[in-house]
């Protein structure tokens, strides 16, 4: 079985670090894989054993010369399936070009939000839609016709890429915070979705609580003025940091004391399966794929998205109880453990592989 992936993300991201665990996981279990990706992005400089990677200049939604780059590429690889893993156009590209070469196609939808008029359409060129989580599946639901809808497959944790121990004096001198802070850590991109202003707004009730505590806030975006203006207005300056993009996560996560993710919208919420495996306590909220990760009152705790004053009560509700928030963390570790692992992602890809060759070839 010949596979060609598609994913045109320039960031190792959430999405593009997925399709890296399956290009790696894959080949043990018998496909051969072609990698698609645009020249310069981080995934195609990864060591993926077995995998043919193929860079192309890529210009993005409009750039409609990947058709034809596309189809000359499945002719040359006598490629089988093809499988498409980013969005920038490429969920177009990719459908089209498998249509116009007589290939199957599916494509993996990541995130929770509606898709413009537009989008929709995309939908029925393809044989096959996976969703990360429920939430995004009742999402795409409305756009797919009878039989396109798979199961969902979760997005996946290496556990061996969080094996880091503990390191408070690291963390306070790389961030410039006081011995002995309480730090409560956010990762996400600083954009409005992500809900960084509702865990700005939350820490004014938490540092009469606790004036030790401290919230670091990593990763990049175009809301980082505005957050910084916030901060600044709510009198923060001392306890909100806004740290920037970092390749560190799985040093910093065993040395803060929690993770919020305090997204509006989720498709499903990698950070969280970092943070369950390295058993720190989490709060988030309820909206798309996050409740499958985060079990209220088991695996962490979830409050209404928007609300700083419940966000401010969860986060001092684990302060306050060390031993409550030690239960979660060892519940959402347990829980990441078992049902988010590489090799069962893995497998049910494969499975759906299997099963849309098949179709075609009764076709």
């Amino acid at each position: 079985m010949r596979v060609l992936h598609i994913e045109m993300g320039r960031q190792l991201y959430g999405g593009a670090r997925q399709v890296a665990y399956l290009l790696r996981e894959l080949p043990a279990l018998g496909v051969h894989n072609v990698l698609v990706c645009a020249t310069g992005s981080e995934i195609s400089k990864l060591p993926l054993p077995g995998v043919s990677v193929i860079t192309v200049g890529y210009l993005g939604d409009p750039d409609i010369r990947l058709v034809g780059r596309l189809c000359s590429l499945y002719r040359y690889h006598n490629i089988d399936l093809v499988h498409v893993h980013s969005r920038r156009g490429a969920d177009w590209w990719g459908p089209v070009s498998a249509r116009l070469s007589r290939l199957s196609a599916l494509v993996t939808r990541r995130v929770d939000n509606p898709e413009s008029w537009l989008g929709q359409r995309k939908y029925p060129l393809y044989d096959a839609v996976v969703s990360i989580s429920e939430g995004v599946q009742q999402v795409i639901a409305p756009y797919c016709q009878v039989g396109q809808l798979t199961p969902v497959i979760h997005s996946a944790i290496d556990p061996d890429e969080f094996r880091y121990t503990k390191d408070q004096d690291w963390l306070c001198r790389t961030y410039d915070i006081p011995p002995g802070s309480l730090v409560i850590a956010s990762f996400a991109q600083l954009i409005e979705r992500k809900g960084q202003a509702t865990l700005i707004r939350a820490m004014r009730a938490v540092i009469v609580r606790y004036p030790q505590a401290v919230c670091l806030l990593f990763g990049k975006g175009k809301m980082y003025h505005e957050y910084q203006q916030l901060i600044t207005q709510c009198g923060l300056t001392q306890h909100v940091k806004l740290c920037g993009f970092t390749r560190e996560v799985a040093r910093i996560l065993p040395c803060v004391d929690m993770v919020a993710h305090p997204a509006c919208a989720e498709g499903l919420g990698v950070i969280l399966l970092q943070a369950a495996v390295c058993e720190r306590p989490i709060v988030s909220c309820r909206v798309g794929g996050i409740s499958e990760i985060i079990k209220h009152g088991q695996t962490g705790l979830l409050v209404p998205p928007q609300n700083p004053a419940k966000l401010s009560q969860a986060i001092i509700r684990l302060l306050d109880s060390p031993a409550l928030a030690a239960r979660l963390a060892t519940g959402a570790a347990n829980h990441v453990l078992r049902n988010f692992g590489v090799p069962a992602m893995a497998r049910q890809y494969v499975q759906l592989y299997q099963r849309l060759l098949v179709n075609s070839n009764k076709g």
